[in-house]
């Protein structure tokens, strides 16, 4: 009895050597692509690290500068603006605590519901970094009630950890002095105040390098 049909010929399918090499070539086709997109994504994270870097220096003078922009003397007498010139192992470590009625949103204390804040106590100090003791992390002081001793007190904020220089002149009409103290400076605001911030970055080589910024703010006579 003869069965109908043909039996199969071995051009009508893969052979088990061409689909191996069929996978193999998949195999290399998404090691490929794989490698490209991994490529891509970590180039994209890279330039907004490199982005950040350039910007954090600017970001914290400019919030330093609205800080001091709103600086007032709530009374005649006191003291309202205190000027420090310290120093670190590394350079400046100077600080400042001053009444500001530039507004912020906060709670006076823990528990309680946030609200606008039209007058605060602020400042800027830096402290020693524990973890990298070639640099030092600059704090935001802030207290929402002003109380007896405005230039005491409040919560501290980390803006940034790795702060080389943090150097702070104030001008008298006359001349830059390393200090300012509202209380034997003739009860006022200094005509010009002129930040300098020196911190470390990463560039474009992994590498941490020092960059400086500069700012100046000014008050009317």
């Amino acid at each position: 009895m003869r069965l109908l049909g043909r039996a199969p010929r071995c051009d009508d399918a893969f052979t088990l050597v061409e689909l191996m090499l069929a996978i193999l070539i998949l195999a290399i086709i998404m090691s490929l692509v794989y490698g490209v997109i991994f490529s891509t994504i970590e180039a994209q994270e890279r330039i907004e690290e490199i982005t950040q870097a350039s910007e954090i220096g600017p970001a914290i003078l400019q919030q330093i500068r609205e800080d001091l922009e709103g600086a007032f003397r709530p009374k005649e007498q006191g003291e309202f603006f205190l000027g420090l010139d310290k120093k670190g192992s590394t350079g400046d470590r100077d600080r400042m605590d001053f009444v500001s009625g530039r507004f912020s949103y906060g709670a006076e204390r823990e528990g309680d519901e946030p609200v606008f804040h039209s007058v605060n106590e602020v400042g800027y100090q830096v402290l020693d970094n524990k973890d990298e003791p070639s640099v030092g992390i600059l704090y935001r002081r802030e207290d929402f009630s002003v109380d007896s001793e405005p230039l005491k007190g409040g919560r501290l904020i980390e803006i940034y950890d790795r702060v080389v220089h943090f150097n702070l002149s104030y001008y008298n009409g006359k001349k830059w002095l390393g200090g300012w103290d509202s209380k034997t400076d003739g009860g006022k605001l200094p005509q010009a105040i002129r930040l300098e911030l020196k911190i470390m970055v990463t560039d474009r080589g992994d590498r941490n390098v020092p960059q400086v910024f500069f700012t100046t703010v000014t008050y009317p006579k």
